[in-house]
């Protein structure tokens, strides 16, 4: 059983999310209900304290009401939901990737030194439900290369079964949320222990990184505050052309 340490944000609560901005890769698990929309939302609204030129994002939402909202941003390179537009979009950050890499080999670089680009995958189960066959090798291949890019994956999904995050690609994930599940077995699937079977419906989540594991009280941004911020991205920047 995990131990149960607390720790409650300190001073602006953007700081957890802020701290999950920095890892490469960023699974968010829990059953229907849990919070994943919360944790999903207080990244991205985290991210756009940060202007286009530093920020963007490829947004597949294969519900079509999760992510909508931030389909207007400066910041969005693509909105997909529909089965066809998502592998397209996962296609268009493979590209991203690809060139960066290219541009790294021109520059005797490691490392690409630019703006950040985070592929945010609403319900993974959907997506591999959808298109698996064409799905499957673009995440983990993103997954694999992504980090030296500046490209990352945060996908959220409510049933962390193997079929649905498979070993190839969940290996890449060393950084998790666990929020509640259904059970012990799923808390398993998404953090190697038992735990998340006895979380609260909502609100507490465990959060691991390579560093170790701890348990969070989740802040929230209320919907007025998202939409605030959107609507002032919507006025106050121009478009931007599509980086690499």
């Amino acid at each position: 059983m995990i131990e149960k340490t607390w720790k409650t944000p300190q001073g602006s609560y953007y700081n957890l999310f802020a701290d999950m901005l920095t890892q490469p890769h960023l699974l968010v698990a829990g059953a229907t209900g849990s919070g994943k929309s919360v944790v999903i939302n207080g990244i991205i609204t985290t991210a756009l304290k940060d202007s286009p030129a530093a920020v963007q994002f490829v947004f597949i939402d294969p519900k079509r009401v999760e992510l909508v909202d931030y389909k207007p941003l400066p910041h969005t390179l693509k909105y997909a939901s529909e089965p066809g537009d998502m592998v397209q979009a996962l296609q268009y950050a493979m590209y991203t990737t690809e060139s960066r890499y290219k541009a790294m080999q021109a520059r005797h670089e490691k490392n690409y030194n630019g703006g950040a680009v985070y592929v945010v995958i609403d319900e993974l189960a959907d997506l591999m439900t959808t298109n698996k066959k064409q799905v499957q090798p673009l995440i983990q291949r993103l997954a694999q290369i992504g980090r030296a890019a500046n490209v990352h994956i945060i996908a959220a999904t409510q049933c962390p079964l193997s079929a649905v995050i498979p070993t190839p690609i969940k290996v890449n994930f060393d950084s998790r949320v666990g929020l509640r599940t259904r059970s012990k077995q799923d808390s398993r699937n998404i953090l190697g222990l038992p735990g998340c079977e006895t979380l609260p419906r909502y609100g507490q989540g465990y959060y691991m990184t390579p560093a170790g594991l701890q348990l969070y009280n989740i802040p929230m941004y209320s919907p007025a505050e998202v939409q605030r911020l959107v609507d002032y991205w919507k006025h106050h920047s121009r478009p931007r052309l599509r980086w690499l």
